[in-house]
């Protein structure tokens, strides 16, 4: 396989469907007939040394992980640290990190050119990295596959009355016949996601394809728009949004313009039918408008696998809401999510060590 058969475009939209293996190992992967929605990141070719690429390795991998990402790079030379003083005391001539560096260590990196993080979401990575002049690549699209069942099961399970009623009364041992609330169908409604990156992008696939939804979105970024989504706005365009969807889901990152993005005016603007799903991050919610709407039933239910903070404290509001389901940030969990996750490395060190643009480089000014 030439080394510029791979586009990225071809590449994510493999693994994103689970087809890791055949992604990587064949130049013909199959390409869905209607556009996929790729965001416009910036591309970065980092210089790669002329003798051994030294590159760290801070997260946990296998043996035969370790194996498969040393063998895609030409003149890789990939060492797996086990501590943190490990970490410090070999990172002085690394010029690439795969995994979690703190700040300590990253400032006696003196040839570092590339960090692959190991999340999508790059908020909680410290400051001095997001100034670093380093190349930094993400797992966005990678976990979004799994993450889009999990917030399309929320709203199914919330729609049939499953959190209400049925697994009470299945704990309960209980015949439940009446239903205390309405029990609607996703089909043919309208669902809006906040951010079309990848985990919008998935979502919104599945809710036209097999719900037959019609799919609004909003979004910063000037993104083609998909066959399956039928109209895409910039963000000014939520609280007009809100309020024709049946179903609103948060998909955004956590930066410093989506904090507490789901307020009182979002809320008030939705229909009393519609429920609100959060699988992005806690702080895009203000959660005591939330447990307002959820109480005052201005809206019909909500399903967020993520809070501010986490753990949530037993004590906290939410827990008393009605028609609420939380999960413990775990909808991004699954065993496919390693595989995809280590096919992505073994892609970028593959063309960082060829000289080629890296996959899902981050903007570090907008912090996504």
């Amino acid at each position: 396989m030439s080394q510029n058969t791979l586009s990225r475009r071809n590449f994510m939209t493999g693994i994103a469907v689970g087809g890791t293996a055949a992604t990587l190992a064949s130049p013909a992967v199959a390409v869905a007939a209607e556009p996929v929605v790729t965001a416009t990141y910036p591309l970065a070719t980092p210089a790669a040394s002329a003798g051994p690429i030294k590159m760290l390795c801070t997260h946990k991998v296998s043996p035969a992980e370790e194996q498969q990402i040393r063998s895609a790079g030409k003149n890789v030379d990939f060492v797996v640290v086990g501590s943190r003083a490990e970490l410090k005391a070999k990172i002085a001539d690394a010029e690439a990190i795969f995994g979690p560096v703190d700040a300590e260590s990253l400032a006696a990196a003196k040839k570092l050119k590339w960090i692959q993080h190991t999340a999508a979401g790059v908020e909680v990575l410290p400051k001095e990295l997001m100034e670093h002049p380093c190349v930094l690549t993400n797992m966005q699209r990678v976990y979004a596959p799994v993450i889009a069942e999990s917030a399309l099961g929320m709203a199914l399970s919330l729609a049939r009355g499953l959190v209400q009623d049925s697994f009470p009364n299945f704990k309960a041992r209980k015949w439940g016949t009446e239903s205390s609330v309405p029990l609607v169908d996703l089909y043919h409604k309208t669902i809006g996601l906040v951010g079309l990156g990848g985990i919008g992008t998935e979502i919104a696939r599945r809710a036209h394809y097999g719900f037959e939804m019609k799919v609004l979105a909003v979004d910063p970024k000037p993104l083609p728009k998909p066959a399956f989504v039928a109209e895409l706005r910039e963000p000014g365009w939520l609280l007009e949004m809100a309020s024709q969807v049946d179903v609103l889901v948060s998909c955004a990152p956590h930066t410093r313009e989506t904090v507490k993005l789901f307020n009182e005016s979002v809320f008030n603007r939705m229909k009393p039918t519609a429920y609100f799903i959060n699988v992005s991050r806690g702080g895009l919610v203000d959660q005591e408008a939330l447990v307002k709407a959820l109480k005052e039933k201005k809206i019909a239910g909500a399903g967020l696998d993520v809070t501010t903070p986490e753990p949530l404290p037993a004590e906290h509001p939410l827990w008393d809401c009605p028609n609420l389901i939380i999960t413990p940030h775990n909808s991004g969990m699954a065993p496919m999510r390693q595989v995809r996750l280590i096919a992505l490395v073994t892609e970028n060190v593959r063309r960082y060590s060829n000289g080629l643009a890296l996959l899902n480089v981050v903007d570090k000014a907008r912090g996504y």
